[in-house]
């Protein structure tokens, strides 16, 4: 069974066969990294009693991408995030 990251499509594991979907060591920082930014900007955001926005991308994804040059399995970098 071959494995691929589900966000850049970089091959972690060859195979025959079926495709499985995992998430490679990029991606994954990249996302904890910006999961954890975007928990920090809405305790913040609840300390000032401003309201969190519906839908709102998470705060510093862009930025991380920027900063590292996006994820190396397809090229994603922050003009293809959306």
């Amino acid at each position: 069974m071959r494995v691929v990251c589900a966000w850049c499509g970089a091959v972690l594991v060859e195979g025959e066969g079926q495709v499985s979907h995992g998430i490679c060591g990029a991606c994954s920082e990249l996302f904890e990294r910006a999961y954890l930014r975007a928990l920090r900007e809405r305790a913040r955001r609840q300390r000032r009693g401003a309201r969190p926005r519906a839908g709102a991308p998470l705060p510093g994804f862009e930025a991380a991408l920027a900063g590292r040059g996006g994820c190396p399995g397809r090229g994603i970098t922050s003009a293809g995030v959306r």
